[in-house]
This record gives C-alpha cells, structure tokens and sequence, in this order.
C-alpha cells in the first residue's frame, strides 16, 4: 500500500490572476497541503493587478534577481533565485511539481527529488510547435530531466505528444485542459449583452467587428491580420486590438502609412474590464507564429466568440471544433488569412446565433474543474 501524500509543492514563475482560481481548487479539494511558491512576484512584460484577498492557498515568493530579454522568436524572463533548496528543506514535501524546466530554479527543485527520493511531477504546456531546440545540449537537457520525472501534467494533446517524444511513458501522462476561470466570463457575457450603454456603444463600431487580445510582439503576428485587412479595404469590417508591447507604435504607423481605417488600439486592460471587448466583438483572432496555449481564447469562447486561432497555438487543436466555433488558419498565408475573413463576414449571421451555445459548450468541458482534476490524479497516482 502506497503511503498517502501528505504534502505537495508547486513552484512556477509568477501567480498570474488566471491561475489563482485553479490553484485555490487544488488547495480546496486536495486531501493534502498545498504550497506554492514562484520565481517572481511578476514579470516585465505583464502589467496585471494580483488581488492577494483572492488566494486562499498557501503562498511564498523567492527572493532573487530577475532578467527580462525581448527575443527575436519570444520573450526571455531570467530568475536567479536565491534560497531554493533551503525552502524546498523547510517545507519538506513529499510531492514536488515545477512549471517546466527552463529555470534554474526547477532544475534545483528536480535535484532535490531525486537525492532525497521525494516524487517529481513535470507540469508541461510547451509543444513541438513552440519550442526553438529539441536537439543538442538543450535536447539532451529536456530528455534528462523527462525521463527522470515521476507524473506528468500535459496542458493539451499536443503537450502530450511532447512529452512522449522526449521519452516520457504516456501511461504516466496526465492531459488535461489550460484554462481560466471560465464562468466569470460566461456570466459577464450574460449581463452585458444586454446592457443598454454598451449596444449603444456597438452601434459607433463597424458591422463586424474582430478581436484581438495580448502583447503587442512580433511573434504574435498582429502585422499578418492589418496587411490581410489592408488588402481587402472592407469598410464593414472592423479590427479591436487589446494589450501594449513593444511592436506597439510599428503597428500603428503601418495603419496610418495605409490610411486603414477601423482599426481600434484601446491598449493593455486588467483582466476585469476584457469582457466588454468579448462582448463587443464578434469574432476573436488570434495570429500567433508560436503561442504555447494562449489562454485568450478560453476566455473568447466562454463568451460565445467564434475564434480564428493559428495552427501553431497548442489551443487550437483541444478548444476548436472546425467550423463550429471556430477555424485554424496559417498565419504566414496572407491569402489564406484573406479568405478566412471573407467566408466568416458571409456566415456572420449563423455564426452570432451559435454564441449562447458556445458558450455553453465551453464551460462545460474545459472549465477550473476539468483543468485541477488533472493535477489531482497525477498527484494520487504518483
């Protein structure tokens, strides 16, 4: 008979607001202490609000110092925290999960396992279509500390199929769903559509109106969608963008060289005020060359959006059922991206009656719920 866990540690980078409902379920239903600790209190390409009344678990920051590189394929947060081990020694678990292994951090959390035969869990949400190195060095790397962990939790198929060819035993992979606090945007989405101010609001937006939400950064691909809507000139057609970064005023001088018009930069909100823009718009799109999830079209789609998500978002191939709530594209075809936008402005009509049932479909099967199950039985099975 297996002795029962009696305590689990988590470590990731930050506690990001979306990950809070989910930790707090763990904590709430896990027939176990619950700790998690994080590199950083935040990162710099993040300007979200944290609400510490909302976390009901049990919480430390490491103290250390921390790097941030805009990369020329993705952004590079760099933590060198200090006191590690001690933490893990003092808290003792007997369950250890890292969010990944690109910290030094995790690789101390991983070390500390195996000298003193605690259990490892890797918590995994990359894919093959994410990640820049799979051979050399790096290669060997991953494959080490893979082959060297207990569980895994795999955020998705594709994270699944990672793990498996790096050598992970699929017998101990649990797949589950990213996810966010699904039900709050579902019910925002309720009372909002019929506020009065915001239909009046709706009517100074053109006819159809797409969105975007996240960083402004070249590996999002926002330039793809201007030039696709550049091309087409499409009075009727209107394009929200949500978030900042640092590609921020390259795309607003493109529209303005262009003379394109409804083109709308409301620039970063707390993840509070993003309901009203799901509400507003009618279809979500989300260009990425590289997107780990992209957690963003959860909350699209909770609240009845029909989504156009890239190929290259882990996300796509777990939320999207092709054609009825959304499609996959390229975003490296502008011709594609074109065609796309054209067959959803003609099917417009069918596409805003299924929002209720989208929404719907959604929360139930990928909600907080379905998402902390994962963890719970990879932690019981370990």
């Amino acid at each position: 008979m297996k002795d029962k866990v009696k305590k689990v540690l988590l470590i990731t980078h930050t506690i990001a607001p979306y990950r809070i409902p989910l930790f707090n379920y763990i904590h709430q239903i896990g027939d176990f202490d619950f700790k998690v600790i994080t590199l950083a209190e935040r990162e710099k390409n993040r300007n979200w609000r944290i609400n510490q009344n909302e976390i009901n678990f049990n919480q430390q920051v490491l103290p250390g110092l921390h790097f941030f590189i805009y990369g020329e394929k993705r952004e590079i947060p760099i933590h060198l925290n200090r006191k590690v081990l001690l933490t893990i020694w003092q808290y003792n678990p007997d369950v250890v999960i890292t969010a990944g292994y690109d910290s030094l951090t995790y690789w101390q959390a991983f070390l500390h396992c195996k000298i003193f035969k605690k259990k490892y869990i890797l918590w995994n949400e990359s894919s093959l279509l994410s990640v820049d190195s799979i051979k050399g060095i790096r290669g060997l790397l991953k494959r080490f500390i893979v082959k060297g962990s207990n569980n895994y939790v795999a955020f998705g198929t594709k994270a699944k199929e990672y793990l498996e060819f790096l050598g992970a035993s699929p017998k101990n992979i649990f797949t589950g769903i990213n996810t966010v606090n699904l039900e709050y945007f579902r019910g925002e989405f309720l009372k909002l559509k019929k506020d009065r101010n915001l239909l009046a609001e709706r009517r100074e937006y053109p006819k159809i109106l797409f969105l975007y939400v996240g960083q402004l950064i070249k590996r999002k691909g926002i330039i793809q969608i201007l030039i696709a809507f550049n091309i087409l000139k499409d009075d009727e057609i209107g394009l929200l963008i949500i978030g900042d970064g640092p590609e921020g005023n390259k795309l607003k001088n493109f529209c303005k060289e262009n003379n394109l018009k409804n083109i709308f930069f409301e620039g970063f909100r707390q993840q509070s005020e993003l309901p009203k823009y799901y509400v507003l718009a009618d279809i979500f799109i989300l260009p990425s060359f590289q997107e780990v999830w992209g957690l963003v079209l959860n909350e699209a789609l909770a609240s009845g959006l029909y989504v156009l998500c890239s190929k290259y978002a882990g996300s796509a191939y777990d939320l999207v059922k092709e054609g009825w709530n959304g499609k996959k594209f390229n975003p490296n075809n502008i011709n594609e991206i074109i065609n796309l936008i054209k067959q959803t402005k003609e099917q417009i009509d069918n596409i805003r009656k299924r929002r209720e049932t989208i929404s719907q479909y959604t929360c139930r099967n990928f909600g907080i719920k379905e998402s902390a199950q994962v963890f719970l039985e990879a932690i019981k099975n370990v």
